[in-house]
C-alpha cells in the first residue's frame, strides 16, 4: 500500500498526551497512536452509518414514520 507524508499541527498539551502514553509503552509511536486513533475514527464511522442505513430500511419496509419510532422508544424506555 502506497503511504503519503501528512505534517499536522498538535497543541502542546495534546502532543505531551500522546508522549505519555508512547512512553507507558501504550502504543509504540506517536504516528502508531493517531494511526489507530484515524482508523477507529473512521469504523466508527461507518458502523454508525450502516446502522442508520439498515433502520431507514427497515422503516421503508414496514411503513414506520419518524413519530412510530420515538413512539417505541418512549413505551420502551417507560416499560423499564
Amino acid at each position: 500500500m502506497a503511504t503519503a507524508m501528512v505534517t499536522i499541527p498538535f497543541q502542546n498539551d495534546l502532543l505531551q498526551q500522546i508522549d505519555r502514553l508512547v512512553e507507558r509503552r501504550i502504543v509504540h509511536s506517536r504516528e502508531g497512536l493517531i494511526q489507530s486513533a484515524i482508523e477507529m475514527y473512521i469504523r466508527r464511522k461507518q458502523n454508525w452509518q450502516n446502522m442508520f442505513s439498515y433502520g431507514e430500511q427497515l422503516a421503508t419496509e414496514n411503513n414506520f414514520s419518524e413519530t412510530d419510532v420515538m413512539n417505541e422508544i418512549k413505551a420502551n424506555r417507560n416499560s423499564k
